[in-house]
């Protein structure tokens, strides 16, 4: 006898939803696909013989350490090493009881909408947004209002202005989720102007700020902006960070630098859910950030990505047609393309797909049906070669598919900047 599951699901449980992108992603990692969908480090660049003698040496010093359970908070020598880094980078409050360790920073946003979130509070996001932190507010039943975005990040004005209609209605936000860096999935950077005006937003209508950075050391171009933490004087500033693009992802390492009292209470959350994070992830870190390693490891990260991203921003110039736009990020994993209408970037992709080219349609990054003649574009993952070949593949599909729409043929050279 089969069980009927769904009546012992909580009503929770029956809301939460797979990321219809991540399940996507099953079809287009095949080996023999040209993939720019998923927004994965390249596991060339992975520092494998490095982490091997590291590891050696860990087993034969301190496996007594790495391998046993830790605290909940985290490895006390690498929160003290990340306080000094968060220091460094303008975070002056930042000390070792202000962080705590996560596996990943999907742990971080999921710990936070779990304490943070009543069903129904309303929470604004980036539009289009990542699909991790949506997907994360959406299970803990937040009520989503998106602010579109523009080559300076999330639209202040219109964030002011829907606050303020909330506030009408007796309401008020309980966070924004940000992305300010190198956005996930335009590659857009939140302008220090915005940064300032969101963090005065924040004062007057009394709601917290969670910041999530995953890519803000892979720079590319352009100058640093102080982190939104950095820059707060409240402590309404929840800063996310992780080891997955500047380390490794399988690693599963992340942190949180927020207020003490928030912390304390994140700790208790995180004692349900694991106990503790990975141990011997958090003594490899140590060991390769306090030598160096990582830090000569990031710049060397930058200069191969940024070729990639080069490589991607010249193909498309070169191969898609007239009337196709894109980003050009500073920094970060992905370009944002915007196909001309009426083409459809799902009915695109499965045409990409019998040429065995793979890309991410945009329209899951949306709170509501929108972006349909929208995509993203990883040059992360993908070889040189692969870059070339896979967008002359897909140029040619999009000057067909124009061609047979009556429009005429003809070369993009512009790309939409994004700073």
């Amino acid at each position: 006898m089969t069980l009927a599951w769904e009546q012992y699901f909580s009503e929770r449980a029956l809301g939460m939803k797979a990321s219809g992108i991540r399940e996507f992603f099953k079809l287009t990692e095949r080996p023999d696909i040209i993939s720019f969908a998923g927004g994965f480090p390249s596991a060339a660049f992975f520092p494998g013989e490095a982490i091997m003698g590291r590891l050696q040496e860990m087993m034969e010093g301190e496996a007594d350490i790495a391998l046993q359970y830790g605290p909940t908070e985290g490895s006390a020598q690498l929160r003290q090493y990340l306080a000094a880094k968060m220091t460094r980078e303008g975070i002056a409050s930042a000390a070792e009881e202000d962080i705590l360790i996560t596996n990943g920073s999907q742990q971080g946003l999921d710990l936070l909408c779990k304490i943070l979130l009543n069903p129904g509070d309303a929470v604004f996001v980036e539009e289009p947004g990542y699909v991790g932190g949506l997907g994360a507010i959406h299970n803990y039943q937040g009520d989503f209002h998106p602010i579109p975005l523009d080559g300076d990040g999330l639209r202040t004005d219109l964030l002011e202005r829907e606050l303020a209609a909330l506030a009408r209605r007796g309401r008020k936000a309980k966070f924004v989720y940000l992305v300010p860096n190198f956005q996930n999935p335009t590659g857009a950077t939140l302008s220090l102007l915005r940064r300032v005006k969101i963090l005065e937003l924040a004062d007057k209508y009394d709601f917290l700020i969670i910041e999530d950075n995953p890519y803000g050391e892979l720079r590319y171009s352009g100058y640093p902006l102080p982190s939104m933490k950095s820059l707060d004087r409240e402590g309404r500033v929840i800063y996310l960070g992780s080891f997955s693009k500047t380390f490794v992802p399988g690693i599963r390492l992340g942190w949180v630098v927020a207020d003490q009292g928030l912390v304390h209470r994140l700790i208790s959350a995180k004692q349900g859910t694991d106990l503790c994070s990975n141990s011997l992830s958090q003594r490899l870190v140590y060991s390769c950030c306090t030598n160096g390693f990582i830090d000569d490891h990031v710049q060397s990260l930058v200069e191969k990505y940024r070729e990639k991203r080069d490589l991607m921003l010249s193909a498309m110039g070169k191969y898609f047609p007239r009337g196709c736009a894109w980003t050009r990020p500073n920094g970060g994993f992905f370009v944002w393309v915007t196909f001309p209408e009426p083409l459809k970037a799902r009915e695109i992709l499965l045409k990409a797909l019998e040429r065995k080219v793979a890309f991410v349609d945009g329209a899951g990054f949306y709170v509501n049906e929108k972006g349909e003649n929208t995509a993203r574009f990883a040059f992360s993952e993908a070889k040189p070669e692969e870059i070339t070949t896979g967008l002359e593949r897909l140029g040619r599909i999009l000057h067909e598919e124009m061609k047979s729409r009556g429009h005429s043929e003809g070369y993009a050279k512009k790309a939409k900047k994004v700073s």
